[in-house]
């Protein structure tokens, strides 16, 4: 099972605690956002007004972040996959059910 990454110590908590309300492709959005600054990419507000105060250090960190945490996300969804893909549904597998 994937653990999830630990945020760095210079990724601010008010940063921290909003993405886990992001997707894994916000995220990426997120963090080409840190590391370029541009304008034309769909990042929340927050990110924009945040990034405005923050140093190129931080905006690194926080970018390295939302990437392994998007990279987590996506670990979790393929081990999902494989999950659902493993299971055996043949005879006499469904725990002794019986449907008729």
């Amino acid at each position: 099972m994937p653990t999830p990454p630990t945020p760095y110590d210079d990724v601010p908590n008010f940063i921290v605690d909003r993405f886990d309300d992001h997707s894994k492709d916000e995220l990426r959005a997120i963090a080409t956002y840190a590391e370029t600054l541009d304008g034309s990419l769909d990042v929340p507000d927050y990110i924009v007004q945040a990034f405005a105060i923050q140093d190129e250090e931080t905006r690194t960190v926080v970018a390295i972040y939302a990437n392994e945490l998007a990279t987590y996300l996506e670990e979790l969804e393929d081990q999902a996959d494989d999950d659902d893909e493993d299971e055996d549904f043949s005879p006499g597998r469904m725990g002794g059910a019986f449907f008729g």
